[in-house]
C-alpha cells in the first residue's frame, strides 16, 4: 500500500473497519428514526438542472434541521435555532465531507488502496422570504476535493470514482462550481442563467445526493453520451412545468469547462452547446415513471480529446494530435419506472432506471452509450431509510482512427452498492466495482471501496 499524505493506507484502513464493526450499535438508534416531515427544501425552487441525470429516487423522509443528534438531519443540528430562523428568511445552507477509500484488487493497472475525500457546500438565497420580489433564486454551490482515488490506476475510460473527478482531477482544490440565479415568470416557467452546475448546482438536486449516495461510476450516474454537456459552465436555459414537475428544460451553453474561474474572458470563443429535453410522466404496470427524450447540438471546434472533463481519454492518447470537427450531435433517450411497491408502505419502492445516446461519432470518441441500473429501499425491514442499488453499463467507442490506433474497443461495467444510514447525517456505503476497460490490452478490474458522508 502506498503512502498518503494524508496519513498511512494501513491506518485508514484500521479506522473503516472500526467503523465497520461499529455499525450494529449505531444502526440500533437510526432504525428508531421516523418521517418527522419539514424538508428544509420544501420551499425552493423547482428542480431544474438536475433533470439532466436524476432518476426517480426511493422516497426517504427528511428529517428537520432540530432534534436530538440520533434524529435531526445534520450533525450540527439547527444552531440553537439560528439555521431556521436565516431559512425562514431567505438564506439557507447545507454542507457534506465525504471520504472514500477504494482499492483496484485484480486487474487494472496498479493494484492499491487510494485514500480521498471531499467537501461540497450549498447556499441557496429566496428573494421571496428576504422581503424583496417573488420567484428568484441564487444558488452558489462550492467543491473541494483532496487526497488520491483509483481512476488512474482501474484502466477503464468511465471513471470508477465520478466524485473525485470533480471539480478538477488529482488535484487538491476548492472551486466554486456554480451561481445560478432562477426567476419564475410563472407557476408554470423559469429562466435561469449564470455559471451552472449541471449535475447539483440547485437546493433539490442537491439534496438528492447523486454523487454522494448513489453509484459510484461516472457511467452509471451520467449518460456519457452527453460529453458535450460540461458540468461547470456560463449558460442560461428555461424550464416549463405542469403542476408537478418539469416536462420540458433547454440550455443554451458556453464549451469551456470553468470550475475555477469565471469563464467570461472566454465566453461563446468556440460556438455554443444547446440542448432540450421533453419529459412525460408514465403510468405503465399502473406504476409511476417517466420517459424523456433530448437532443444535444454542439457548434465548438474539438477532437476527441477535448470532449469531456471527465472522461480518461487524455492518458491514453497524450501526445497525439487527433482532427477536429466543429460541430457534434448526440440523441438520448432515458426512463424510471417504479417496479415495484411495498403493499405495507408505498413509498417504499424499487425502480428501474436507463439511460442511453447515440452521437456522431465525429469528434465524439463515444458512439452511443447504454445503462441499466434497478435502485429501492434496503429489503431489510428494519432499515428503512438505507437503498441499494445494482447497475450496468456500455460504451461504445467511435470508430475514429486514432482510437483504433490505440486499441480502444467497447467497455462494460458492472456496479453493487449498499447505503446504509447509520444516522440521517451519516451514510456509509460499500461498493464494488467490474470493469472490462476499453483499451483491450487492460485487464478488467475487480474494485472494492467503501465512502462515508457526514452532512453538517
Amino acid at each position: 500500500m502506498r503512502q498518503s499524505r494524508y496519513g498511512r493506507a494501513d491506518d485508514v484502513w484500521l479506522c473503516v473497519v472500526a467503523l465497520l464493526l461499529s455499525l450494529p450499535g449505531l444502526s440500533l438508534h437510526a432504525n428508531e428514526i421516523e418521517s418527522l416531515g419539514g424538508d428544509p427544501f420544501a420551499d425552493s425552487c423547482p428542480n431544474l438542472t438536475d433533470e439532466i441525470n436524476a432518476p426517480f429516487f426511493p422516497q426517504i423522509p427528511s428529517p428537520p434541521w432540530k432534534g436530538d443528534i440520533w434524529t435531526r438531519s445534520q450533525l450540527t443540528g439547527d444552531w440553537a435555532d439560528a439555521r431556521n430562523e436565516l431559512a425562514k428568511n431567505g438564506l439557507t445552507f447545507l454542507g457534506d465531507i465525504t471520504q472514500y477509500y477504494q482499492s483496484v484488487t485484480a486487474g487494472g493497472l496498479a493494484r492499491q488502496f487510494e485514500y480521498g475525500g471531499r467537501a461540497d457546500y450549498l447556499i441557496d438565497v429566496n428573494s421571496q422570504k428576504m422581503g424583496l420580489w417573488e420567484g428568484g433564486h441564487l444558488d452558489l454551490r462550492g467543491e473541494t476535493r483532496l487526497g488520491q482515488d483509483t481512476n488512474r490506476i482501474d484502466g477503464a475510460v468511465a471513471p470508477s470514482n465520478f466524485a473525485m473527478m470533480l471539480p478538477l482531477p488529482n488535484q487538491n482544490v476548492t472551486a466554486l462550481s456554480g451561481v445560478q440565479y432562477t426567476q419564475d415568470l410563472s407557476k408554470n416557467v423559469s429562466v435561469f442563467f449564470g455559471k451552472l452546475n449541471l449535475l447539483d448546482g440547485t437546493p433539490d438536486s442537491y439534496s438528492k445526493g447523486m454523487r454522494l449516495n448513489y453509484f459510484w461510476n461516472a457511467a452509471m450516474q451520467s449518460n456519457l453520451s452527453r460529453s458535450y454537456l460540461i458540468p461547470s459552465t456560463l449558460g442560461a436555459g428555461f424550464s416549463i412545468r405542469d403542476d408537478v414537475e418539469p416536462i420540458f428544460n433547454f440550455y443554451l451553453l458556453d464549451t469551456h469547462y470553468i470550475p475555477t474561474t469565471s469563464g467570461f474572458p472566454t465566453l461563446f470563443t468556440n460556438g455554443v452547446v444547446a440542448y432540450g429535453e421533453y419529459r412525460l410522466r408514465t403510468n405503465w404496470f399502473d406504476l409511476p415513471g417517466h420517459s424523456a427524450v433530448g437532443f444535444l447540438y454542439s457548434s465548438a471546434t474539438r477532437t476527441a480529446l477535448d470532449s469531456d472533463p471527465y472522461l480518461l481519454l487524455s492518458t491514453i492518447l497524450s501526445g497525439e494530435q487527433p482532427p477536429t470537427k466543429d460541430s457534434a450531435w448526440t440523441a438520448t433517450y432515458r426512463f424510471d419506472q417504479v417496479v415495484y411497491t411495498d403493499p405495507e408502505n408505498p413509498a417504499r419502492h424499487w425502480t428501474l432506471n436507463g439511460d442511453y445516446g447515440l452521437t456522431d461519432g465525429n469528434p465524439d470518441p463515444i458512439r452511443w452509450f447504454a445503462n441499466l441500473s434497478l435502485v429501492g429501499n434496503s429489503p431489510i425491514r428494519s432499515r428503512e431509510n438505507d437503498t441499494i442499488g445494482i447497475g450496468y453499463y456500455h460504451l461504445g467507442v467511435s470508430n475514429l482512427p486514432i482510437l483504433a490506433i490505440h486499441g480502444l474497443g467497447a467497455e462494460d461495467g458492472a456496479e453493487l452498492f449498499y447505503n446504509a444510514a447509520v444516522t440521517p447525517w451519516f451514510h456509509v456505503t460499500p461498493d464494488i466495482q467490474v470493469l472490462d476497460p476499453a483499451q483491450q490490452h487492460n485487464a478488467t478490474a475487480l474494485l472494492v471501496g467503501i465512502r462515508a458522508r457526514l452532512s453538517f
